[in-house]
């Protein structure tokens, strides 16, 4: 998304017309002039209202955006900012409180949701770990349940017998939004067939049993 020049005396200053931005909504691109645009702009855009928009930054994290949010737009050395946004979307928000449920329904151990995240609290490793329970989290991705989950992120320096296990980062930027220290390991289910029923396809309670899978190969 490289800043368009018409300028014929400077080819590197933009002119007053020309867009400063290219804005990704739900896979369109919009030219836009302003520095700046707010929540109603962009489902304008959109050319959806009364729905709530979504902010979606370069590692898929979702934000929420406010009404009347005002969102500052920053060009950096002759690229613009890339950002996406799409519509909220009530049946993704019913859809995770459906799973928290499911959850809660098996886990006896406390369960968080932040979002699209979700932690479990003290979930058991087996013999071997340098823990004998984790907090352990995981996520939706944007498309859920359409896509399925990836990975999940367990406290940083866990090991096995000493060993560092494979498949797994002891540091990562991409991280959960609860506290501490975080690793990840790289872990997708096997089959993934998702239903609109959250007991008639896979779902998020599949993928959190599917971690004991993985923790029981040891390192």
């Amino acid at each position: 998304m490289q800043t368009v020049n018409t300028n014929a005396s400077d080819p590197n200053v933009i002119g007053p017309r020309d867009p400063k931005y290219i804005l990704n909504i739900e896979g369109v691109e919009h030219q836009w002039h302003k520095d700046t645009i707010t929540t109603e702009e962009i489902a304008k855009l959109g050319g959806w209202v009364g729905e709530g928009v979504i902010e979606i930054d370069a590692n898929n994290v979702e934000r929420t955006l406010a009404p009347g949010e005002v969102i500052k737009l920053k060009p950096g050395q002759g690229f613009a900012k890339k950002i996406k946004w799409k519509r909220g979307d009530s049946l993704f928000d019913t859809r995770l409180t459906n799973e928290m449920q499911h959850l809660q329904g098996h886990f006896k151990t406390q369960i968080i949701q932040d979002g699209s995240w979700f932690l479990i609290k003290d979930y058991p490793l087996p013999v071997g770990w340098s823990l004998r329970q984790a907090d352990i989290a995981f996520r939706a991705q944007p498309d859920y349940p359409g896509t399925p989950p990836y990975g999940f992120w367990v406290p940083t320096g866990l090991r096995f017998n000493g060993a560092m296990p494979g498949n797994y980062q002891d540091a990562v930027a991409d991280t959960p939004p609860f506290p501490g220290q975080w690793g990840m390991f790289s872990w997708a289910p096997d089959q993934w067939r998702p239903s609109s029923d959250i007991g008639a396809g896979f779902n998020l309670l599949n993928f959190a049993l599917s971690f004991a899978v993985r923790l029981g190969e040891g390192a």
